[in-house]
């Protein structure tokens, strides 16, 4: 999930808001707040000094019958660095459920004078992951100078008959000296009573209920949330609040023990009543397996015949479209989707653990909070959140975790963000709390093996070969799933060319294993590196490798705020043959290099000789997941010293010169 741009600002003394605020669903185009002189005059944040740009104002309104939210932002730029980063505004949204219209900014010079801005919005795609496109209405304010104040307003309008999700982002980017959110619930006769959950809420602020139904909270000095590579998700850690519905039926003033108990039980009723075709699944085990087949070769026929049925939640809207026109029928049971031949994710996770059952093998649903979002919070009563599911089946005492209707992802492999992940599991009697296994850094593996030559002009060429297994290959696969043959090759070569220089250039050839994710996703392309090798005397300087780290670019920096966050552990191997030219010989190469300071962190370098060639070979393995900012320096470390070692030179001489010296 994307979160909003939470960037604001207001420019009026905090009594004359109370005044005007309150009340004011929305504001029209130059319906803006009167502007203080001291903000004018405001040259740093007294809160936070140091800052390049605050956030003094920002009003939310949200109308849940309308499914639109209006906000008003208003900042105070300080220095070059703030205007560099706040002049352009992005506000994310999915143009399939939301559109951005309303849209009105401008800046206020330190004197005073205003400068609208009467430009057009334009639509900037800022994510393409899992099959979403995520776009931005994007605009650049106008003559932005250290000491202006920037503002703007906008409304989003969701689809009604779409689910969107109802919350107050509290925290931005930057500091908030004042905030102010309402929301107007559904008061319609048939409307259901809202209620609300805290995340990491600053404070004992909580929304206040007023006699229009309307619910409103004001919160002051709410610090940014910084910005830094390899974050955790941004749900984990970004202040919110939540709003959702509840039956009318639901007991009131629940227990966490007694909410999960009903929805356990509700939970456990429906899957086996779902699962209730003895007579289908028996007949399409004894289709699939043989009688003398082990245990967990059985497992996996299983799979694989699950994964063989069509998948609709992987298809794209276009696809849907046309299956309305299909009138495609409701599964409600286990035999319907064998029946029908198509079912979604959560269907056919539903069909492999009868299929499991069925086989003889113990096997329930675990309903987990991907780690893509928000943890699992048991105390906060959040069937929802719970939202991905995964099959555990028992067999012999030792547990397997599978999610055949994740289509790209093989058997023995869940996808990153099911993986470490808590929930529950229900049972007959409610549930039980659970945790799936963590991923281990052979479970991703890229592989690039280059075969070079050095021309006597000090340029290199030569054929690329990149192998995603695992992991790697299955979120490739997922992420450029509705991608055409030419989308695929392009983000594939952009991505492989990231590690490499700048100046190279790198021409896939072929793909292949795309469509099998039990393979690596194998990449050829041609490589060109002008000028990688470089005079120094009568010596020729080549660096040791022609991959650098991509990670140590995220540790540049001295001080870390948030933990450390890696989607998952991996392992990269790198291997580069290099053959030099007629007159060229090795003086020297790099010593080998080994680093392996703990949690899960491990690099080797070697280079060996071998004719008229040389070949480096490296690895680095990234063993963890969250790392707090207590292991920052000694992380840091460790990719300063991977940096050095990939910068180490190989040195070579021209033979002929050493011979008549």
């Amino acid at each position: 999930m994307i979160r909003k741009l939470a960037v604001a600002a207001s420019l009026i003394s905090i009594g004359v808001l109370a005044i005007l605020f309150w009340g004011v669903p929305s504001r029209a185009k130059d319906d803006w707040l009167p502007i203080a002189p001291e903000d004018l005059a405001l040259k740093d944040n007294p809160a936070k000094p140091g800052a390049h740009a605050m956030i003094l104002y920002r009003e939310v309104f949200i109308d849940s019958a309308g499914a639109f939210e209006t906000e008003y932002d208003r900042i105070k730029i300080f220095t070059e660095q703030g205007r560099e980063e706040q002049s352009d505004v992005q506000i994310p949204y999915r143009n399939s459920f939301t559109s951005i219209v309303d849209i009105h900014a401008r800046t206020i010079r330190q004197d005073g004078s205003i400068v609208n801005y009467e430009g057009k919005p334009f639509d900037k795609e800022i994510i393409k992951a899992g099959g979403i496109k995520i776009l931005a209405k994007t605009f650049t304010l106008p003559d932005v100078q250290p000491g202006c104040i920037i503002e703007y307003k906008y409304k989003t309008q969701h689809d009604p008959y779409f689910r969107w999700f109802v919350n107050w982002t509290v925290a931005g980017d930057l500091y908030t000296r004042l905030a102010r959110f309402t929301i107007k619930p559904d008061m319609s006769p048939m409307s259901l009573p809202m209620y609300w959950r805290k995340y990491r809420l600053p404070g004992d602020y909580t929304p206040q209920r007023q006699r229009d139904g309307t619910l409103t909270m004001e919160i002051k000095d709410v610090p940014g949330v910084e910005q830094e590579d390899l974050m955790p998700p941004d749900d984990a850690i970004r202040p919110r609040i939540e709003f959702f519905y509840r039956k009318l039926t639901d007991p009131e003033n629940e227990t966490p023990e007694h909410y999960w108990t009903r929805i356990g039980k509700s939970w456990y009723t429906f899957e086996n009543s779902y699962a209730d075709k003895k007579s289908a699944l028996e007949s399409l085990v004894s289709q699939t397996v043989a009688a003398n087949d082990a245990p967990e070769v059985k497992l996996q026929k299983l799979y694989a015949r699950v994964q063989q049925i069509r998948n609709v939640s992987y298809e794209s809207e276009k696809t849907l479209k046309e299956e309305k026109r299909e009138k495609l029928k409701d599964n409600n049971n286990v035999e319907d989707i064998l029946k029908h031949g198509y079912g979604t994710d959560r269907q056919l996770n539903l069909l492999m653990m009868g299929l499991a059952r069925a086989a003889g093998f113990e096997s329930s649903m675990l309903y987990v909070a991907p780690r893509s979002g928000a943890p699992f919070l048991f105390n906060m009563e959040d069937a929802d959140s719970a939202a991905d599911d995964v099959v555990w089946v028992g067999i012999n005492k030792k547990d397997y975790y599978l999610d055949p209707g994740s289509k790209f992802y093989p058997y023995g492999l869940l996808p990153w963000f099911e993986s470490s992940a808590s929930g529950v599991k229900p049972v007959k009697d409610g549930v039980e709390r659970v945790a799936t296994p963590p991923p281990a850094p052979g479970d991703a593996i890229r592989e690039r093996r280059a075969d070079v030559k050095l021309d006597a002009d000090g340029s290199l060429s030569g054929t690329l070969e990149v192998d995603f297994d695992g992991l790697w290959g299955s979120v490739v696969r997922q992420e450029d799933r509705e991608e055409d043959d030419a989308g695929r090759k392009k983000d594939l070569m952009d991505g492989i060319k990231e590690a490499l220089p700048a100046n190279a250039t790198f021409e896939i050839t072929s793909i292949s294993g795309w469509d099998d994710a039990s393979k690596p996703l194998h990449v050829v392309g041609q490589l060109k590196i002008p000028g990688y090798a470089t005079q120094a005397g009568h010596r020729t300087l080549v660096p040791a490798t022609i991959f650098h780290s991509l990670e140590s670019g995220y540790f540049a920096h001295e001080k870390r705020v948030n933990p450390v966050y890696f989607r998952y552990p991996y392992t990269l191997n790198d291997s580069v043959t290099l053959h030099l030219p007629d007159g060229l010989k090795i003086e020297s190469l790099p010593a080998e290099a080994k680093a392996s300071p703990g949690g899960g962190f491990k690099f080797d370098l070697k280079a060996a000789q071998s004719a008229n060639a040389l070949t480096v070979d490296r690895q680095l393995v990234v063993g963890g997941i969250l790392y707090g900012t207590d292991s920052y320096p000694a992380l840091r470390s460790f990719f300063n010293s991977v940096k050095s070692n990939d910068d180490t030179q190989i040195i070579l001489h021209n033979a002929q010169t050493s011979e008549n010296r």
